[in-house]
């Protein structure tokens, strides 16, 4: 039997994201008869916030930190290749990017480059460096992909690369750990003190800028207005914690909100929710948003990025303008107001995650990349003397 395509995924950090989450699901789930993969990180992750990996086909591996903090990384990159032998190198965004460069380099495999998000606002201009890294990483590449179309079209017109030969891979989301539990919510919600008619607010991210969680803050100062018995669980850590618990902490709501940092529990969180709000300035496709549609929780997000590639304004839930913060809390007061409404969106954004956003198709379409792409050439066959 042939042995394995061994990938080499290239990444800028492993610090929890759905980028990373995204990795690890889909590593997960390749055929470990078929597939090993090793998993090379450009900046060293601190293991307490880092996504990790098991089983026997997987490793991972980094660069020093003389090496990542260079502004340069493209011969560590070629030695971590020639190294690990992979018969694919799959960089991801642009901070992975130079994997490319190095992989040509070498020269001895397959070259995937793909975008899965970005950093800040749409409108922001990225620097030119990394405009033009990410120019020559596609042209050198044998694939390109994106997770979105939109995202797609954003590099493609950023870098003047033809958006037609940029693919799109929707991210999925897996159906068997995100589902509607009735009892994990009773649970979930008495340990979090939660009345069973307590309107119960929540969001999934890391805090930084781009993912906007003050918005959702003004919002709920607008819902307290209107009524009283809602809560807000806020699900992440980041730089921008302090700020926001500043905000909070201002307002006689405080004690509505709770700051829960990082968890491994999302599943059963979710579960405890009436609705899910993705106030981001920008993304590619949410992970979380689709892990919260799947658990059969209402969703509001705002309409950027790759949100409406996942949501049917209107149908399977509700879109607002960036920044909006009183759309989104117009929102928030119908999906309180209208029970038989928000039931209806719950139903059809569970059939749509089914029938558009299922991990078996993602990973499907990356085993058929992988398999085209880096398929080892078969030994040659042994002619016996004299034959």
């Amino acid at each position: 039997m042939a042995r394995p395509i061994r990938i080499m995924h290239v990444v800028d950090s492993l610090a929890v994201g759905g980028l990373q989450k995204g990795l690890a699901n889909l590593i997960q789930r390749l055929d470990p008869l078929r597939f090993e993969h090793v998993v090379c990180v450009m900046r060293p992750t601190d293991a307490a916030n880092a996504v990790s990996f098991s089983g026997e086909h997987v490793r991972t591996c980094s660069l020093s930190k003389s090496e990542s903090d260079s502004k340069i990384q493209v011969a560590a990159l070629a030695r971590k290749i020639r190294a690990i032998q992979p018969d694919v190198v799959h960089s991801r965004n642009s901070g992975a990017a130079e994997a490319v460069l190095a992989g040509k380099w070498v020269g001895s495999c397959a070259l995937i480059h793909s975008e899965h998000g970005i950093d800040a606002a749409t409108n922001v201009k990225e620097p030119r460096r990394r405009i033009y890294l990410r120019r020559i990483a596609y042209e050198l590449a044998d694939r390109v992909l994106s997770v979105s179309y939109q995202l797609r079209d954003l590099h493609a017109k950023s870098t003047g690369f033809a958006a037609n030969r940029i693919a799109v891979i929707h991210n999925g989301v897996d159906a068997r750990r995100f589902h509607p539990d009735a009892s994990t919510r009773i649970r979930v919600r008495q340990e979090f003190g939660l009345s069973p008619d307590q309107f119960c607010i929540g969001c999934v991210g890391n805090l930084y800028p781009v993912k906007d969680q003050m918005t959702l803050l003004k919002a709920a100062a607008e819902v307290a207005k209107a009524c009283r018995d809602w809560r807000l669980l806020l699900i992440g850590e980041g730089p921008e914690r302090a700020r926001l618990e500043a905000f909070a902490s201002a307002h006689s709501w405080r004690q509505d909100v709770t700051f829960l940092g990082p968890s491994n529990r999302v599943p059963e969180l979710l579960n405890a929710l009436d609705v899910y709000v993705l106030p981001s300035v920008s993304e590619g496709i949410s992970n979380s948003l689709l892990e919260a549609m799947s658990t059969g929780v209402a969703v509001i997000a705002t309409n950027t990025g790759g949100n409406p590639e996942v949501i049917t304004d209107g149908e399977s839930g509700w879109l607002f303008p960036v920044g909006d913060f009183n759309k989104l809390a117009e929102h928030l007061l119908l999906v309180k107001a209208r029970r038989d409404l928000k039931i209806q969106f719950e139903q059809r954004a569970q059939r749509r995650v089914r029938e558009e956003f299922s991990i078996d198709s993602m990973v499907q379409k990356y085993e058929e990349l992988y398999q085209d792409l880096g398929a080892p050439a078969p030994a040659p066959l042994e002619v016996a003397a004299g034959a």
